[in-house]
């Protein structure tokens, strides 16, 4: 029998076990094995992007204690998953020192406005990073606004010197905005919110009265309105899925664009769902182009560096949504098998399963070799190639509502 060759190319097993390195939390600071190279890797990179799993705790934890470090040494910037009206309202609390207490008065105002941050830990999070930004902190809004937002969208609009006809019409959809609320909270059902429900046709009614130059910010907030209804509207349509997450994947390129074009020098970081933040196309069924994979190649283009983080609990309990109205609900988190869409994580899973720690797996090692490594299995590949960092917490908890 032959003897093996010495340089025998590793399966993945064993590259993953020879890259493996720790991360702990000590007092809200990164600790462990991995804590350097991942600081490292940030602060050679001009976007840093973490992906994650909604609703756990950890997750926001990590993220706070990674950023935070960042955002004292440069990273001014953090782009979320909210919409850039929203987003902007919460910048002017955050700067105001109010910190987590403003965000819950602000969503106390406002509910069903903010994705994810009327979450205690995600709120801190916030206060976090804008504290450690200090005065140049600016958070920027990407996706489209939340589908309760419709209430402070209008009283943004009502505020403007618009002529008695939009502010005449304006006023009549405040009104319904607060009837379709009070059913929606009633039965709990997101289907009877105002940005839902409303016609179309009588959003581009109101759009043709806001023609002057003293009508632009709230057309603004109207176009930002029309969208979001649209993205939702496809959304809640059969067959139309593919339609609606194309289209908010454009429109996440397309606000995070705007920003860059007012501050191309600015280092950001950036926070959201798993399947946003990879380069290439996303694993979905039908994948698109994220906004991760338009910040790879926009800094690519321009001699940059961009660091994406996949953040993930094997096991335990995170937040959902539970409704209009309703308290935050904590479900087991879902199991990730070989039909998941994120089944490209089931090696890493498997690389940290004899440990209790949290594992951190330098991934970019293996970016050469990612096909061959793969062994055929495309969505091992594709996490091979979409992602620098994966971060495996043995098990999570929910967060809790503010």
């Amino acid at each position: 029998m032959p003897a093996l060759s010495a340089d025998q190319p590793q399966s993945l097993p064993d590259r993953l076990a020879a890259l493996r390195t720790t991360i702990a939390l000590d007092h809200g600071k990164m600790v462990g094995s991995g804590a350097a190279a991942l600081m490292d890797a940030g602060l050679e990179s001009q976007f840093v992007l973490i992906g994650e799993d909604h609703g756990i705790a950890e997750i926001a934890h990590f993220s706070a204690a990674y950023f935070e470090e960042l955002a004292s040494q440069g990273f001014t910037t953090l782009i979320v998953e909210n919409g850039p009206a929203v987003a902007d309202a919460l910048e002017k609390t955050l700067k105001s020192d109010n910190g987590v207490a403003g965000i819950a008065a602000f969503n106390k105002a406002y509910p069903v406005a903010t994705a994810f941050y009327k979450w205690q830990d995600e709120a801190q999070f916030l206060a976090r990073i804008a504290k450690a930004a200090g005065p140049s902190f600016q958070l920027v809004g990407m996706d489209q606004e939340l589908m309760g937002a419709s209430k402070y969208l209008l009283d943004q609009m009502a505020e403007q010197p618009l002529g008695p006809l939009a502010k005449s019409k304006i006023e009549a959809f405040r009104k319904l905005e607060s009837d379709d609320y009070s059913r929606a909270s009633k039965n709990g059902d997101p289907r009877e919110l105002f940005m839902v429900k409303i016609k179309e046709e009588e959003l581009f009614a109101l759009q043709k009265l806001l023609t002057t130059p003293k009508d632009m910010p709230a057309l603004a907030m109207l176009n930002a309105l029309i969208e979001s209804r649209s993205i939702y509207s496809k959304n809640m349509t059969p067959g139309q899925g593919y339609l609606s997450n194309t289209q908010r994947a454009r429109l996440m390129k397309r606000h995070v664009a705007s920003h860059l074009t007012l501050a191309p020098a600015q280092r950001m970081l950036l926070k959201a769902g798993a399947i946003h933040v990879f380069r290439g196309y996303n694993p979905l069924s039908a994948g698109s182009r994220e906004v991760g994979n338009y910040l790879a190649e926009y800094a690519e283009g321009r001699g940059q560096k961009s660091l994406h983080v996949l953040v993930l609990a094997a096991k335990g309990q995170q937040a959902q949504f539970a409704g209009i109205a309703r308290a935050s609900a904590s479900t087991e988190i879902e199991k990730v098998d070989a039909k998941s869409a994120m089944a490209g994580v089931l090696p890493f899973f498997a690389a940290a399963s004899e440990h209790k720690e949290w594992s951190l797996f330098d991934v970019r090692p293996l970016l050469g070799s990612a096909k061959t490594l793969a062994n055929g299995n495309s969505s091992v590949q594709g996490m091979i190639q979409g992602y620098d960092f994966v971060l495996v917490i043995p098990e999570g908890s929910a967060t809790t509502d503010l």
